[in-house]
This record gives C-alpha cells, structure tokens and sequence, in this order.
C-alpha cells in the first residue's frame, strides 16, 4: 500500500470515529477508499416485527454473561486476537445487539447492494432458485427475526441476504465437497459472526454432526450462543469460547473449516494463528471467502494490507477448487457482488472418506 493510500485510509478512520458521535456511519464503498457514503442511524434494521418473546431482556449491552465474556476475552493473551478493526469505537458501532441480524457488521444486507436494492436480491434469488435442485428453500426459511430485512417476491418464501449466502455457500461445498451426501462430519466455522450458517446447515445436512461456532469477538460468542438456542439447533451445533478452541478443536477434529469475510478482517499473526492451529490437528479442507474478491489480504492495525497465501501454503494448504460466489456473470455485474469461493486441500492429508478407518486403524 501506497504512502498515501495508507494516509487516506487512517483519514478514513479518523473521520468514521468523529461523525459516530452524531449517530451517522460511515463506510467504504471501494476498496481504494477513494469515495465514501453516509448511511443515517436509523434504517438499519426492519424493526416492523417485534423482538421475539423475552429477547429484550437478554439482548442488552449490560447482560452480565456478555460483560463476562468481555472480561474473559480482554484478558487473554490469545495469538487469535482481533485486530483493531473490531474494536468498539470501530467495527462494534456498527451493530445493534437487539437487531444483529439486520444491515451491520455480520452482514452487509443493503448497502453492498446500494440503489435499486429490490430489483438486485431479485436477481439474486432468481440465481439461488435455478441452483436449489435439492430444494434447501424448503428445508430452512427466513421469518425476519431480529431485524432482518427480508425480500417476498411471487412464488418464491421469504427471502434474506442472510438465507441467500448460507444457501449458496452450502451449493459451493456440495460441488466441490459432497456436502450434501456426506455423513458424520463435523464444521468448524472461525468468525462465525452471530451463527448464520450453522443454523442454516443443521437445518438442511442431515449428516452433519457437529457445527463448531468460534469467533475471538465476545459479541459474537454471546450472540451465537442466543441465536442457536433460539433457532433450537443447538443440539448439533456448538459455541466454543476463544481460551477453550485449541482444545475443543484438537479433540472434535474437524473434517472442515469455513472461513467467511473473517481473515480479511485479521492481522496476519491471528492468521497464521488460525492455519497452523487447523493444520496441526489435520483439518483437510478449508473454505475462504475473502472481502477482496479473490485477493488474500490481511488487515494490520495501520490499515495495510498483507498476502497471507504463502501462510496457507507454509502449513501445505493447496488452492483445490475457485469460483465467483455469482457465476453467472450478467447477475454478477448487475449486482455488484465480485465475492470468491476458494478450496483449498490440504497436502499429505488423508481422503476424507478414509480418515475414520484409518484413524481406527492405527489406534
């Protein structure tokens, strides 16, 4: 990054600080920072439904599980630490904790789309429809909950960005993973954000056996645990505190990890944190998902921006299977969405489908 791209970027920063004293957000719309837009306070959310029952209660900054996490994880010398890019006068501003599942820090819901946001998800749920040959539409479903904006056109349910990207992402890992056939597998999701996709894969893969939620945010770990338990598929799928990961992972031994928009938010030490920890315990596939469209960057706390690829393949994990999350390239470009999924394998590890055997083998 350039002198003074470097110097814009912590303009940037600087200004997004002081206009959040007025209530305003500001955020990137290119990833040059080149130009910026204001979004009002309010908006964010669809607050036209009604929390669920009991949820104001448990959903406030001052709920003494969240302040213990706070205190928990502020206290750890974890090399998986954040950056300073989720800190509270940075990331957290954006996200309001009654209505995490609306336009904020988990999931640019509106924004990303920009004007004409209707007639956009329409294509895009136009595009989901034609790949739902194993009808996912009908397994899971999207009632609004927590703020979620949600998109109802003709002979199709309730819709949400939230809905769109889980099932497009479990399409993704059914091509290139067999997601869909498999059988006594388990997940590990690092930055699982509030637990959209777990939710969302406990409903539609029945094999899954463990869905293993991580995040080194406490917001996150309090919010996954809520939402899980409120969506009542917390019986497969876990929240594992930040100091008790190395652990639970070593002894779930996951057969997958998904990373989504969450290494793009990390300092490359947290990175190389996270690669090393999955290829010591043998996880084989990893899916990545980065902010800048195929592009492996880490975020620093002076705004650079670091190739983290030679971090995955100093621990042997090897590009297996790369594609743009829209293919269809008119729905792409109409859209705006320039996102990747990238597989990658890792080298030496055993097939999955022989893991188990050979593991029982040599015990």
């Amino acid at each position: 990054m350039s002198a003074v791209n470097r110097s814009a970027s912590r303009l940037f920063l600087a200004v997004r600080y002081v206009i959040g004293l007025f209530g305003l957000t500001l955020t990137r719309t290119s990833t040059e920072l080149t130009s910026f837009h204001l979004h009002a306070g309010h908006g964010r959310h669809d607050d036209s439904r009604p929390l669920p029952a009991g949820m104001a209660a448990v959903l406030h900054e001052r709920n003494p599980d969240l302040e213990r996490l706070r205190t928990r994880y502020h206290r750890l010398a974890s090399p998986f630490r954040p950056s300073s890019f989720w800190r509270r006068s940075r990331r957290l501003r954006d996200l309001n904790l009654r209505y995490f599942r609306g336009d904020n820090a988990y999931v640019w819901q509106l924004r990303q789309l920009g004007g004409a946001a209707r007639l956009k998800f329409f294509l895009l749920a136009q595009y989901i429809s034609s790949l739902d040959t194993r009808k996912l539409l009908e397994k899971t479903g999207e009632d609004g909950a927590f703020g979620c904006w949600t998109f109802r056109f003709h002979g199709m349910p309730a819709l949400s960005r939230d809905l769109i990207d889980s099932i497009n992402e479990m399409y993704f890992l059914d091509r290139h993973w067999d997601l869909l056939s498999r059988t006594d597998f388990t997940v590990v999701d690092i930055g699982a954000g509030y637990g959209r996709l777990a939710h969302r894969m406990v409903e539609c893969v029945p094999g899954l056996k463990r869905y293993l939620c991580v995040d080194a945010i406490p917001e996150s770990t309090f919010l996954s645990e809520v939402y899980l338990r409120y969506r009542g598929v917390d019986h497969k799928a876990a929240v594992v505190p930040l100091d008790q990961v190395a652990k639970r992972l070593a002894a779930e031994r996951p057969d997958l990890a998904v990373n989504i928009h969450s290494f793009s938010e990390m300092p490359l030490a947290a990175i190389e944190a996270w690669v090393g920890l999955l290829a010591g315990i043998g996880v084989p596939t990893l899916l990545i998902v980065p902010n800048e469209g195929d592009r492996l960057l880490s975020l620093e706390d002076d705004v650079v921006r670091l190739d983290f690829a030679p971090v995955l393949r100093k621990h042997g994990y090897v590009l297996a299977a790369r594609e743009p999350t829209v293919a269809d390239a008119d729905v792409r470009d109409l859209v705006g969405i320039g996102d990747w999924f990238l597989l990658y394998r890792l080298a030496g590890a055993e097939p999955d489908a022989d893991r188990d055997s050979a593991e029982r083998s040599a015990s």
